[in-house]
């Protein structure tokens, strides 16, 4: 994808915690016009982290370096848990964020500087990436509620994944059950698998032009 011609000593940068966000965002914002081909633009090189704690930890020296600064990582099971870490990050750093996350998505600025948080999935409740997904499966989808029942029935049977895991669990039957079966998630986005249009993923693209536009 055009990913590779945003060169990563680019002036803005967006931390993820792992692939599947990276690809799944620069998938969401290309169905909004967002032209990641475009070297003369705004947009952010993307660095996977490979970790939520390594995420977070490379918050500070990313603020030093770089213009507009984003992080994207999951909430999980302690909302409030994750928000004081990052706040934390960036106090060191000048920045102050506010006692919770916004729920549009937080974006803090200092100087000519600028800081972006997203907490997946609405900056509002614990979870993760996979949550934000669900959110944006078409209404009238058939499989979608019967993905849940079958991954209920699963974990009766037997099935290994953790209940904090069963939302995984749950979106990957229904990917399985596509029409070409078990795309990744940025894949299953660009393929309109998923609702671009939901009102969620529009307060994220939202989020992430306010925080990159100049």
């Amino acid at each position: 994808m055009a990913q590779a011609k945003v060169r990563a000593n680019a002036p803005n940068r967006l931390i993820v915690e792992g692939r599947d966000d990276k690809w799944s965002i620069l998938a969401l914002t290309q169905l909004y016009g967002w032209d990641w081909d475009n070297p003369q633009g705004h947009y952010p090189y993307i660095d996977d982290a490979e970790g939520v704690d390594n995420a977070v930890d490379a918050l500070p020296v990313s603020v030093r370096t770089y213009k507009r600064v984003g992080i994207v990582v999951d909430a999980d099971t302690d909302q409030q848990s994750r928000w004081d870490g990052i706040k934390s990050k960036l106090h060191g750093v000048g920045f102050t964020l506010p006692a919770t996350p916004i729920p549009d998505g937080t974006v803090v600025s200092m100087g000519d500087k600028r800081v972006g948080v997203w907490l997946m999935p609405n900056n509002q409740s614990p979870g993760k990436l996979e949550d934000f997904l669900a959110v944006l499966v078409p209404s009238r989808d058939g499989c979608w509620g019967w993905a849940d029942e079958a991954t209920k029935g699963a974990a009766i049977r037997g099935a290994l994944f953790t209940e904090s895991d069963f939302i995984k669990a749950r979106i990957h039957a229904w990917l399985a059950w596509q029409r070409e079966p078990g795309l990744p998630f940025g894949t299953a986005i660009t393929a309109a698998l998923f609702s671009h249009q939901a009102a969620l993923a529009q307060k994220f693209v939202q989020w992430m032009a306010q925080l990159y536009s100049d």
